[in-house]
């Protein structure tokens, strides 16, 4: 038996009339609160992104948590007694290695040979490289050159670190605040570049330097035929 397609829609519409009706009524008057509440979801929605961006600013990523002042000091503290250090690729130098603070190389780092990050937007970027000179005075000489190629000019102090003189540099730019120190030991030249929130910095700077102060210099055999 053939079946037209006029019979064939008139089945359709027996067959909606008898199934449940499903989803929302579009109709306006009955279900006023749709539209309000699909905007409060909205909003609610947006609100969460805007947190995690921010989240994403301060913190390198959503996975290195923010921590309070007092307990990222603490924690850097004890870090620093534990000992546990990360050394450079090339050998030339090691320093402690916080928890939680992330270690970065390669070209995201360049110049440096490595920068560590902690949660809270502090870093510590270090450089060491083999140069023609053992002499603080030419070092000096070297920075003011690299300062006017990237048109800085600071205050270069005379300063030791453990023992060996160095050039000392603090320098502040918008909201963050940098203290670097220069030194050249066994023709290699060594830089340790810190940098912070300005709000942050002198509360850090206690721990911070302690945490310098483990920067290790070192000396393995320059490779065959390799000059500064």
């Amino acid at each position: 038996m053939k079946i037209t397609l006029e019979q064939l829609g008139r089945m359709r519409e027996r067959r909606q009339k008898l199934l449940p009706q499903r989803g929302l009524s579009l109709n306006p008057e009955k279900h006023r609160w749709v539209q309000p509440m699909l905007l409060i979801f909205g909003v609610l929605f947006v609100t969460a992104i805007i947190i995690d961006m921010v989240k994403l600013s301060r913190g390198g990523s959503l996975g290195q948590r923010l921590t309070s002042v007092p307990e990222e000091l603490q924690q850097l503290e004890r870090d620093i007694a534990a000992g546990r250090r990360v050394t450079a690729a090339n050998g030339l130098f090691s320093l402690a290695l916080p928890d939680g603070w992330v270690v970065r190389t390669g070209e995201d780092v360049a110049p440096y040979d490595l920068t560590l990050v902690s949660p809270n937007r502090f870093s510590v970027s270090l450089s060491a490289s083999r140069v023609a000179y053992d002499d603080l005075p030419t070092l000096f000489k070297a920075l003011s050159r690299r300062e006017r190629e990237y048109g800085l000019r600071t205050e270069i102090q005379t300063s030791y670190f453990h023992g060996i003189p160095a050039a000392r540099r603090e320098l502040e730019l918008m909201k963050t605040k940098v203290v670097a120190i220069d030194f050249v030991k066994d023709r290699i030249a060594h830089q340790i570049f810190c940098e912070g929130p300005a709000e942050l910095f002198e509360q850090y700077r206690p721990t911070l330097l302690k945490l310098i102060e483990t920067y290790q210099p070192l000396n393995p055999p320059a490779p065959a035929g390799k000059k500064p």
